[in-house]
């Protein structure tokens, strides 16, 4: 059984991540700064039969990351796979915004990953293969007036999946950066919008699915982009 590591779960995407990388037959351990985030997640892959390990940990700080790597490393094996969910936001008008947003989505975003992928890919060269998924956002793409520090984050989190994938693709390791264009439906929208139409969301499991179907994809037409959006989704 190989090992995969998610990083950032919640109730929603990274939930779905852990239950479709569980599904492929991988045990799972689960970052999240709150124990609360994951381990119910964990607890369900476990009683469906499957082998996971909730970890707290904060994916901007490297001793933080190094050590929970080190303990899912210890107690489920080398990790092969990784997808980085953990995200920085922050928004509001320029001029009045602490500089100290813009710093926490590109740690989030940028360093988290990094943090990760610098823990993890050791193990994946030894092992010849690897698969590393990175979470965007149309911000990664082009920045919206109001949304600095979330297109900063997630354009730079954007340029270190492009060269990773440069640098390791070589070596059987494929990364992949999957552009989330729309809003995801999570219980936290659902709070804000209990009326909003299915057909205007993305559903997490679809995402997902989108993930693993890069998994599955050979070497010899591996994808290092994807974008996922809502058929009325403006673009």
């Amino acid at each position: 059984m190989e090992t995969a590591i998610i990083g950032g779960v919640g109730p929603g995407t990274g939930a779905a991540l852990a239950r479709a990388f569980a599904r492929e037959g991988y045990a799972l351990g689960l970052l999240s700064r709150q124990l609360q985030s994951s381990e119910p997640v964990a607890e369900e892959i476990r009683k469906a039969g499957g082998k996971a390990l909730a970890v707290q940990a904060d994916v901007t700080d490297r001793r933080s990351v190094q050590a929970a790597v080190a303990q899912i490393r210890q107690s489920l094996g080398p990790i092969t796979a990784l997808a980085h969910n953990a995200s920085g936001y922050g928004r509001g008008d320029f001029l009045q915004m602490d500089p100290e947003q813009i710093r926490q989505s590109f740690e989030a975003n940028v360093m988290g990953a990094v943090h990760l992928a610098q823990a993890v890919i050791p193990d994946m060269l030894k092992a010849g293969h690897g698969f590393i998924s990175l979470t965007g956002a149309t911000a990664a793409l082009r920045g919206k007036a109001g949304y600095a520090p979330l297109a900063i984050g997630k354009s730079g989190l954007r340029m270190l999946g492009q060269s990773l994938a440069r640098e390791f693709h070589p070596k059987g390791i494929h990364i992949v950066h999957v552009i989330v264009d729309g809003q995801i439906d999570t219980p936290r929208l659902r709070s804000r919008e209990p009326d909003r139409p299915n057909e205007t969301v993305i559903p997490p499991g679809a995402i997902a699915d989108s993930v693993i179907s890069c998994l599955h994809q050979p070497r010899t037409a591996w994808s290092q982009e994807i974008d996922l959006r809502p058929a009325v989704e403006t673009f």
